[in-house]
């Protein structure tokens, strides 16, 4: 099974959380993104993923397996922000990285 849509959809709701108020304040990065740059870079991934998942599974199974993954990458998502905000948000940039890196074809 393909997991990019996964890792490309904790990117993205990773993105979200960072876009609001409170997680901004909690991470304390030293230089974030606008709000505007966050939500339009997570629904990006989220188009994508949604496009990577259709691609992978056909055009009637895609769909539903894409909200699938997403919910699945919710959860863990929610119970670091819990705890470890910073990590959570973190750990986004890396799916982000290798999900991203997963879809360019090699050779």
């Amino acid at each position: 099974m393909r997991i990019e849509p996964a890792l490309l959809s904790y990117a993205s709701l990773a993105c979200l959380a960072l876009s609001t108020h409170r997680l901004r304040r909690d991470a304390a990065f030293e230089r974030l993104p606008t709000v505007a740059t966050l939500r339009g870079f997570a629904v990006a991934l989220l188009v994508l993923a949604a496009w990577r998942a259709v691609h992978d599974f056909g055009p009637y199974q895609g769909p539903v397996a894409f909200i699938g993954m997403v919910s699945i990458a919710g959860l863990p998502l929610v119970l670091l922000l819990s705890r470890w905000p910073r990590g959570a948000l973190v750990t986004g940039l890396a799916t982000a990285a290798v999900g991203l890196g997963m879809l360019i074809p090699i050779g």
